[in-house]
């Protein structure tokens, strides 16, 4: 598929004109059908409603939060019909969510209960749309949720599985509160007002869950979301053109080419990714992020964990989680954090403890981060999951701050041993030069050449 670029109202040009061409580097809105998928696919098409139009709605305003919901509009990839019997659990829940890059960290600032769907119109739009009745969503075909209908959302993400898409129905919970809160998309007024947030981007994200889509594996793409920002009067406005199968992660890799983001998968299981970006703040310190996006892992993520070498000096340790909101019952107490053992480590208790605790469920973005005094090198992050199974622990290679290595054959001090060392020993050969004595014994000789080629590449 083609890359899709980012479409800009024109109103914002002027002020991107620095930034060049916005390519987003997603997928296109075609489906694809020299690939044509097995089963149905039912991915976000819109975001924001129907087409560029973004209808965004604020419904209320309690104690500093406010209470929002989106359009979303879905397509069917696939080349099956996909299934929409409304009242029952064998139809989609659409996901509301909102995030926040500032100050070089991405953050997850809300999230929403999930609307239960309802007869699918199946308009035309997003392919060759094969019309079918509404209990159905027809192949290549769209269907269109203004915001009116995603506020009215009943459903707790406690109750989905993401991964098979399988819930119980009818639900047990309700959300709670006043109409204008109940069940939206709830956003602290501090974190989208300009005037505290002046430098911000925001992205919101729609993710629709269904089972059918889920059992042929179609899960994985459900995910799509669009750059946006909120006016000094807090009114929302979309930025972009909606970014199809992508999360909200990239678009934090769109403003950060620096961002290293790569899928890791809770094995036989749901899907995550894992983004880090380290900042070098040019005082002799280094602020290292690292934002976990559970996509559909029903196993979740208990624990979180950064390898730092014994001569590193942690400090600012903190981490960023979600409030569900409107009676959900995930209980939202923040994680413990230290810096002991080699590691600094986050966690929330064990699945044993509390089933509901504070793990990183599906559809939400846990976001980490520090201040170190030494600069990047490879190690192992460490991701516990929450509820057991076979496997219970993930590894991810990234960026990690660790101790500046000691290369013994680094005769020209450039932080690296290569050609230009053994150049330097043989420059000296015979002599007592204390630079190109690697051994120290007073004479420049083989054995320091030796010494330079068996600590060849180290930096």
């Amino acid at each position: 598929m083609k890359k899709q670029i980012f479409t800009i109202p024109a109103l914002t040009i002027s002020a991107l004109i620095v930034m060049g061409t916005l390519e987003a580097g997603t997928k296109n809105q075609t489906r694809g059908d020299d690939e044509p998928l097995r089963g149905p696919d039912v991915v976000g098409w819109y975001v924001g409603g129907y087409g560029d139009g973004f209808d965004m709605t604020l419904y209320g305003q309690e104690d500093g939060v406010m209470g929002f919901a989106f359009g979303t509009t879905s397509c069917n990839f696939g080349d099956a019909e996909a299934e929409w019997y409304g009242g029952t659990n064998r139809v989609p829940v659409i996901a509301q969510t909102a995030y926040r890059l500032k100050d070089g960290v991405f953050e997850q600032i809300g999230t929403a209960w999930l609307k239960h769907s309802f007869c699918a119109v199946s308009e035309p739009g997003c392919g060759d749309c094969q019309s079918t009745p509404c209990s159905t969503l027809g192949i290549g075909c769209a269907d269109t949720y203004w915001a009116g209908l995603n506020a009215d959302a009943i459903a707790p993400r406690s109750a989905i599985n993401a991964h098979t898409g399988y819930y119980d129905y009818p639900f047990t919970i309700s959300p709670t509160g006043s109409s204008g809160m109940r069940g939206k998309l709830h956003l602290k007024t501090e974190d989208i007002d300009p005037s505290l947030n002046p430098d911000a981007e925001y992205f919101v994200e729609c993710q629709y869950v269904t089972p059918d889509d889920a059992e042929w594996g179609n899960q994985d793409n459900n995910c799509s979301y669009k750059w946006m920002k909120f006016t000094d009067s807090l009114y929302p406005v979309g930025l972009s053109s909606t970014q199809v199968e992508d999360s909200a992660m990239h678009g934090w890799k769109f403003f950060d080419n620096d961002v290293d983001l790569r899928p890791l998968r809770v094995p036989d299981e749901g899907l995550l990714e894992v983004g880090v970006r380290v900042h070098d703040l040019g005082n002799g310190t280094w602020k290292y992020v690292y934002a976990i996006h559970n996509m559909n892992s029903d196993r979740s993520i208990q624990s979180f964990e950064v390898p730092v070498g014994d001569c590193v000096t942690v400090t600012d340790i903190n981490f960023n989680d979600i409030d569900y909101g409107s009676g959900e019952v995930i209980d939202g107490t923040d994680w413990d954090m230290s810096h002991s053992e080699g590691a600094v480590k986050w966690s929330t208790v064990s699945y044993d403890t509390n089933e509901w605790a504070n793990a990183i469920r599906w559809g939400s973005t846990f976001t980490f981060w520090f201040t170190a005094d030494q600069g990047p090198s490879d190690g192992e992050l460490k991701l516990g999951i929450f509820k057991p199974g076979d496997v219970n622990e993930l590894m991810h290679l990234a960026d990690v701050p660790d101790c500046p290595s000691e290369c013994v054959g680094d005769v020209n001090d450039d932080n690296f041993v290569d050609v230009a060392d053994l150049l330097e020993v043989i420059a000296y050969w015979g002599t007592d030069n204390e630079g190109a004595d690697v051994n120290t014994d007073g004479t420049v000789d083989v054995i320091d050449l030796l010494e330079v080629i068996g600590d060849w590449g180290c930096n």
